[in-house]
């Protein structure tokens, strides 16, 4: 869906990359590569030098942090 365009909708920001967002940024930190896809890369990038998004997405510690607090 990115095709030529910065985010999922257009050159706009838009409620879909935030939700995408939330899960496909986390893929590197869980291990998964996105080195395969240039586009999802740059685009994960772009969401990532957002403030708004600096001062709310988890750090690896953070998460870390957290899993240690669950019990399964």
């Amino acid at each position: 869906m990115l095709g030529h365009h910065p985010y999922f909708s257009g050159e706009l920001l838009t409620l879909a990359d935030i939700v995408a967002g939330c899960a496909v940024t986390i893929l590197p930190i869980l291990g998964f590569s996105l080195s395969d896809n240039p586009k999802l890369r740059a685009w994960v990038k772009s969401l990532m030098q957002r403030p708004a998004w600096q001062t709310t997405h988890p750090t690896p510690e953070a998460i870390e942090a957290f899993n240690g607090t669950v019990s399964v």
